[in-house]
């Protein structure tokens, strides 16, 4: 699967283009690393737009070394002037390091089936009395379960068991307003960052609440409200049901083999560009960024004190948060062990997850 895509490429054939130079001669490496050693002494010492300038002129010295495409990266997170295009140098250290940016965006559809196995209900745990019922979609509508008939009310409006009395059922067995939490499977083993599903039916962003990776799949688990939908005479109770077409990005992160500490602190530069630039920046993409490289142990750059693996994540966590996706936002605090005692039925839910990812980030 190709990692990089077409803009990508282009920005990074831009890059390239700039440092071509007609003439026979080529600099010395001590020229280029001489520059570059300089670009890190004026970034340590909070000169960032002279440390600009000596990593482009390492760039267009030697525009084959990752290294000095690492510090323009890096010093773009500090000079918004660059935020636009900071993120082309991160994936030319990446290219030039080892070849693969390991972050892959995909948009993908499942549609609810029959039995509710697509997206398999966890919570409440449904009887055999509810699947009884659901899995009667389309099949007579005398059905009894035990005395009861379903749906002894308004019988003559469907013809067969449908979304309409499977609701009403569902409802009656929960009450109104329960909202039911959902596991549905992708069959890539490094999802890393998901923040909600669209229910085309509902109209409705369902809420992620965490990932789980296996060998080779990853289940994701998301909490569908209790819904009412008007369509003609009827009034659906619905959460995901049968034929709702269900539409979600998801961002992977593969860590390529070989991949040196060039590749990972380009990719976290990329994250925190992604995290300062918030909402007006690829958020998806960042979280995967930086949740994905923090899962890959603990992290340290050499030139910017006091990143380490739990600030990656605690900025992962703040990125959803300004996005709303404040359960995912949740999982991902809880997934460092923080915030542990929190849940999103807390009525200051979104104070004290605040105050967690504010902890994470110090």
């Amino acid at each position: 699967m190709t990692k990089l895509v077409t803009a990508v490429t282009v920005a990074s054939l831009i890059l390239v283009a700039g440092c071509y130079d007609n003439s026979t001669e080529y600099p010395d490496v001590e020229y280029y690393d001489g520059l570059v050693s300089s670009g890190w002494e004026a970034f340590e010492a909070g000169d960032y737009k002279m440390a600009m300038e000596h990593f482009q002129a390492a760039v267009d010295a030697d525009c084959t070394k990752p290294d000095a495409y690492l510090g323009a990266g890096w010093t773009s997170v500090l000079l918004d002037d660059y935020w636009l295009t900071g993120a082309d140098y991160d994936y030319m250290a990446v290219q030039l390091d080892e070849g693969t940016w390991p972050v892959s965006v995909q948009t993908a559809t499942l549609t609810q089936d029959i039995p509710w196995t697509e997206f398999q209900c966890v919570f409440p745990q449904l009887t055999a009395d509810d699947y009884t019922v659901i899995n009667a979609w389309g099949t007579t509508d005398s059905l009894w379960i035990d005395t009861t008939l379903v749906f002894p009310l308004d019988d003559e409006k469907t013809e067969f068991m449908d979304n309409y009395e499977i609701g009403i059922w569902l409802r009656d067995q929960y009450g109104a307003g329960t909202p039911f939490q959902y596991k549905f499977s992708i069959p890539e083993p490094d999802v890393a960052a998901i923040f909600t599903v669209f229910n085309g039916y509902s109209q409705i962003n369902i809420a992620v609440d965490s990932i789980v990776n296996f060998s080779d799949h990853s289940e994701v688990y998301v909490t569908a409200p209790y819904t009412l939908v008007r369509a003609g005479d009827y009034t659906y109770r619905t959460w995901i049901m049968y034929e709702n077409l269900m539409t979600f990005t998801y961002a992977t992160y593969e860590n390529a083999a070989g991949a040196t500490a060039i590749s990972n602190d380009a990719i976290a530069a990329y994250g925190l560009l992604q995290h300062i630039r918030g909402v007006n920046g690829e958020p998806l993409s960042g979280c995967a960024a930086l949740a994905g490289l923090a899962d890959q142990g603990d992290y340290a750059f050499e030139h910017y004190s006091g990143v380490d693996r739990i600030k990656l994540k605690g900025m992962a966590a703040a990125l959803a948060y300004q996005g709303t996706h404040f359960r995912y936002a949740l999982y991902l605090c809880q997934s460092e062990g923080m915030g542990l005692g929190i849940t999103a039925d807390d009525p200051d839910f979104l104070v004290q997850l605040m105050f967690t990812i504010e902890a994470m980030l110090q």
